[in-house]
């Protein structure tokens, strides 16, 4: 009895320091362009997650915000970069390793922990992975490489989801962009996608009802979670 007390207590033991190096609880980005549904999305899996074998969840808009803070958007939530010529390579370089360092340090003070502790996060947009789609939401002029370089040394998801619907139906939803505008903008985030190898991607259909959409995206954060 001595025995078999003494062996459980180590494999908790080991079971902890793994999930300390490489928590089990995974952590995901959540894409897609403006009237996609992402954070209708998000606020219905609030307090759904439980049924996932989650402990809670916990999200990020954009970044982590402790390093780098500044708006991407108006007082009346509208993106005005659309309309402003993006930022020189110097100032785009700046920018860009204020976002890499927000979340290398984010990651450390805010994800990690709680990922020990079972708890899912959820990047609602995330800043690296945004600029490779539509670098003039942050007004980025800098290199696609150094994007892609900042992203390779960054803690990243280990899975992203898309919400992708056509484009007619996108416009129907959120007109701040041209209809050439947003198909050019679909096709970047899906080869985003396509050209993941960091993890899992996964495109959700999200021109179904809200329901259907949340159903799909609990089904995947399910496997996700039972396959860890």
């Amino acid at each position: 009895m001595a025995g078999s007390k003494w062996q459980r207590m180590v494999r908790q033991l080991i079971h902890r320091l793994k999930n300390g190096f490489s928590p089990a609880c995974p952590w995901i980005a959540l894409l897609g362009l403006d009237g996609s549904g992402k954070s209708s999305v998000v606020q219905q899996l609030d307090g759904t997650v439980g049924a996932a074998g989650y402990a809670g969840l916990f999200v990020l808009h954009r970044r982590p915000r402790l390093v780098y803070r500044a708006a991407a958007a108006s007082r009346a939530g509208q993106i005005e970069h659309y309309t402003k010529p993006p930022h020189s390579p110097a100032r785009s370089a700046v920018k860009l390793a204020a976002m890499w360092l927000d979340w290398v340090v984010g990651y450390g003070l805010q994800i990690h922990g709680r990922r020990v502790r079972g708890i899912l996060v959820v990047a609602d947009r995330h800043s690296l992975l945004d600029l490779q789609a539509d670098p003039l939401r942050y007004r980025y002029g800098g290199s696609p490489r150094w994007v892609r370089l900042a992203a390779r040394l960054s803690p990243m998801p280990e899975a992203i989801l898309l919400l992708d619907a056509p484009t007619a139906v996108l416009q129907t939803r959120k007109q701040e962009l041209t209809v050439e505008q947003a198909a050019e903008l679909r096709r970047n985030y899906l080869t985003v996608v396509d050209q993941w190898n960091r993890g899992r991607s996964y495109i959700i259909d999200a021109s179904q009802p809200l329901d259907q959409v949340v159903a799909n995206v609990q089904q995947v954060l399910t496997e996700i979670r039972n396959s860890r």
